[in-house]
């Protein structure tokens, strides 16, 4: 099964998951709006599960999967939903999150292939351009380094996020 994503705001700069199908999404969002008084960012159905970015109050973002929290973002600006990856059966969503004025970005992996959904701890080098790649059941996340000469590198796979370079 693949990707469906129902969304009433387009989040982030860098490949985001835009807009798709903001008819199905607006009686959603608006029964999360009703039920809580939280706003639903972004609804997507990522192989058979259904994620969603909530709103709860400013500077409270939720990440949801199948109405359960897997992440709670307390500190960040915005998180955006970079893309969703298909690693053999096992999807993984890349999120980007804005810190403050000195790092524009930091990165987690949504793992929705275990037992229960969760979420990597954040890594990056503050940069917001992240070259994103696939290979044999890993996702390689590089982003230039702060130096501004070379690039750092962290690779997930099955639940272990692990620096490169």
């Amino acid at each position: 099964m693949g990707m469906t994503f129902l969304s009433r705001a387009v989040m982030g700069p860098v490949g985001s998951l835009m807009a798709l199908s903001l008819t199905a999404a607006t009686g959603m969002a608006q029964a999360a709006d009703d039920r809580a008084g939280a706003a639903v960012l972004v609804s997507a159905a990522i192989g058979n599960e259904v994620v969603q970015m909530v709103e709860l109050g400013p500077k409270v973002i939720q990440v949801t999967v199948n109405d359960r929290v897997v992440y709670e973002d307390r500190e960040g600006r915005t998180l955006s939903f970079v893309n969703a990856y298909n690693m053999e059966g096992r999807w993984l969503v890349l999120l980007q999150e804005s810190v403050d004025g000195k790092c524009a970005a930091r990165f987690r992996v949504l793992d929705l292939g275990g037992a229960k959904a969760s979420v990597s701890l954040p890594f990056g080098t503050c940069s917001d351009a992240p070259k994103v790649e696939q290979a044999d059941r890993t996702l390689t996340v590089s982003l230039p380094a702060s130096d501004g000469k070379s690039t750092a590198a962290w690779n997930y796979r099955d639940g272990m996020l692990v620096r490169m370079r």
